[in-house]
């Protein structure tokens, strides 16, 4: 997700059990918020439990984390999106003869 400050780009990346927030021009980090912290704060904004919201968030980490393993080891240079779903959800990326 790409956001807009005033003249600046960011981009919002959620990698390696965190969410960064990096400028599109450097390419530097300017924030980074842990998976607790995202927690807190859906437990805040949404009446949430906390233990609920880290679960949450950190399947869904590994599930981008399949998603992207899929897609690389894809021969094909754009796979099938229903393909895509269908090795993440039964764990088999890498086995797909395109």
């Amino acid at each position: 997700m790409v956001i807009m400050a005033g003249e600046k780009e960011f981009l919002l990346v959620l990698k390696e059990g965190s969410l960064k927030i990096v400028d599109c021009e450097t390419r530097e980090t300017v924030y980074s918020f842990t998976i607790d912290e995202l927690a807190e704060m859906i437990e805040f904004r949404y009446a949430t439990p906390w233990n609920k919201s880290k679960d949450i968030l950190e399947k869904l980490t590994y599930v981008l984390k399949d998603i992207e393993d899929a897609y690389r080891s894809s021969r094909a240079v754009s796979p099938n999106k229903e393909d895509i779903m269908r090795e993440v959800k039964l764990r088999m990326h890498g086995t797909r003869e395109d």
